[in-house]
């Protein structure tokens, strides 16, 4: 009896690692696949991109790109609930669109966004950063890069090259650019961003002004005494003059304006630098109204001339419309 008994314990013995043997099998061949083909049919619901899944008997690893950060967390939750499943530590792989933005505000580049680790954001030269100019630059291994596109750092460098608050955003959706800016420059690097980005992709929204002088914030140079150019532009935007529709010529109460302007900018000296402007008109033909902002500025600048005022000091432009405030049919003389 006791020999049979031995015999029993030995099988038993025996078979403990053979159904161990056949379980796994079980798992590996029926049950993995059901389980994983669950999770790959939650992933492909929610829009994964290249959705892929590993699971190690109840431990998941799931891969893909997805669109946002609320769209990763919440396949990471609908896996989770299925009954026993449990994405790992680190088992979310899927990833988002990195993105970054470049922006200078007051004269100071800063640079914002999500990307890599190892991604190196920079300025190409002549533009210039300051210690920590990075700072809200947000670093995460569960991103893709947008990509830089070929001659990126030229367009940088044109794009920063004029004065003004201004950024640019690079996502995989596309460029997008903000800020100062007048018409001309706007058409310009609209030009200059489809050398590098696929027309359909790029998007602005900028604030248009009639000149680069118009920008919030612009501060001439060429005059530097505060109480001297606080009141010298006060006198100027005073004596503005406005001319009829159509013409050339200035009434007599406006060529007084122009005769006190000349007597300011006398009074300020020589080294003031100052550009006249005219504004054109805004229904009509675009080049036509141009050409006529730009007579009025030569009138207006003849006589600030002829009452002693150094050629050298003036500066001759048609400004650009803007959506802003109206000063079509107006000639303004700003300090640069």
């Amino acid at each position: 009896m006791r020999v049979v008994k031995g015999y029993v314990v030995l099988a038993i013995l025996l078979l403990i690692p053979s159904m161990g043997y056949f379980q796994k099998q079980y798992f590996i061949e029926t049950l993995k696949p059901g389980m994983e083909s669950r999770i790959k049919g939650i992933l492909e619901e929610e829009g994964v991109v290249n959705p892929a899944v590993h699971l190690d008997y109840l431990d998941v690893v799931i891969k893909g790109r997805v669109a946002t950060d609320e769209q990763r967390a919440r396949v990471e939750a609908r896996v989770e609930a299925l009954p026993g499943m449990r994405v790992t530590a680190g088992g979310n792989h899927l990833r988002t669109h990195g993105w970054f933005r470049i922006g200078r505000h007051d004269g100071q580049f800063l640079v914002g966004g999500v990307v890599t680790e190892d991604l190196d954001v920079r300025l190409p030269e002549p533009l210039e950063v300051i210690a920590g100019w990075d700072d809200a630059l947000e670093r995460r291994v569960t991103v893709e890069n947008p990509k830089r596109p070929e001659g990126w750092n030229d367009f940088l460098r044109s794009y920063f090259r004029e004065p003004g608050n201004r950024a640019v955003e690079l996502r995989v959706d596309g460029l997008t650019m903000r800020g100062d800016s007048t018409a001309g420059l706007r058409s310009d690097w609209l030009s200059k961003a489809s050398e590098v980005v696929d027309k359909g992709r790029i998007f602005d929204d900028f604030a248009l002004e009639p000149s680069i002088y118009h920008f919030p914030g612009y501060r001439p140079k060429s005059l530097t005494d505060e109480a001297v150019l606080g009141q010298l532009q006060r006198q100027l935007k005073a004596h503005l003059v406005t001319f009829q529709a159509g013409s050339e010529e200035l009434l007599g109460v406006d060529r007084d304006k122009v005769i006190l302007t000349a007597r300011a900018i006398i009074t300020a000296g020589v080294q003031g630098r100052y550009v006249v402007g005219g504004h054109p008109p805004r229904s009509g033909n675009a080049t036509l109204n141009s050409q006529l902002a730009g007579k009025r500025a030569e009138a207006v600048a003849k006589i600030l001339i002829d009452h002693g005022v150094a050629v050298e000091q003036l500066e001759i432009v048609p400004f650009g419309i803007s959506p802003g405030e109206s000063r079509e049919n107006q000639v303004e003389i700003v300090v640069r």
